[in-house]
């Protein structure tokens, strides 16, 4: 229902000043167009605000529950309204939910555009890892074949490891121990000499 039928319909009771319907989700929308359904832009629902806080209420008493009807042939002959008067509800405080819905919306798209960012480049960095030790592989692979040709034939006997047997090996620098003795030699003279 369109604002122009809820305005007519609402209308008979007193004069309107506002009237705001929420419409239905897109994607929803864009489902239902799909599988074939009808076109229309359809509203969830809605809120009118009357210039008169009586004819609001009496509007709201008199409709809710009722079929909307008219001629028999019209599209919302057969639909049932559902009205409600909120009393102390003043129309900022729906602009201001509105807002607060819209900003949520915004978080989370903002979320999970961080999140497939980082699993993104997470990717990327694995791929490169993978590049780089094929690289190492394959200059090891080279190498070691370079080494096996120098090497006479009959030591040759075996068969050249292929790229899955080579297992990366990294060597690294370590620290050389520091002799426990010598350290405890040190304290032993140190100490003698300030003590005796």
């Amino acid at each position: 229902m369109k604002p122009a039928k809820v305005r007519q319909i609402l209308s008979r009771f007193g004069e309107l000043d506002r009237v705001f319907l929420a419409p239905e989700d897109p994607k929803a929308y864009a489902r239902r167009v799909r599988f074939g359904g009808n076109k229309k832009r359809n509203f969830v629902e809605g809120w009118v605000e009357f210039r008169d806080k009586k004819k609001a209420k009496l509007a709201a008493s008199t409709l809710n529950g009722n079929i909307i009807g008219g001629r028999k042939g019209s599209y919302y002959y057969d639909d049932i309204l559902n009205i409600k008067y909120l009393s102390k509800f003043k129309w900022h405080n729906l602009t201001e939910q509105i807002a607060y819905e819209n900003q949520v919306r915004q978080a989370k798209l903002r979320a999970e555009i961080s999140q497939a960012t980082k699993e993104n480049k997470a990717f990327i960095r694995n791929v490169e890892r993978a590049k780089m030790i094929e690289r190492i592989k394959e200059k090891r692979q080279k190498k070691q074949l370079k080494t096996e040709a120098n090497v006479d034939s009959e030591s040759q006997s075996e068969p050249a490891p292929t790229a899955g047997e080579i297992e990366m090996r990294r060597n690294f620098r370590q620290k050389n121990v520091i002799k426990r003795k010598d350290k405890e030699e040190t304290m032993q003279r140190v100490l003698n000499s300030i003590f005796a």
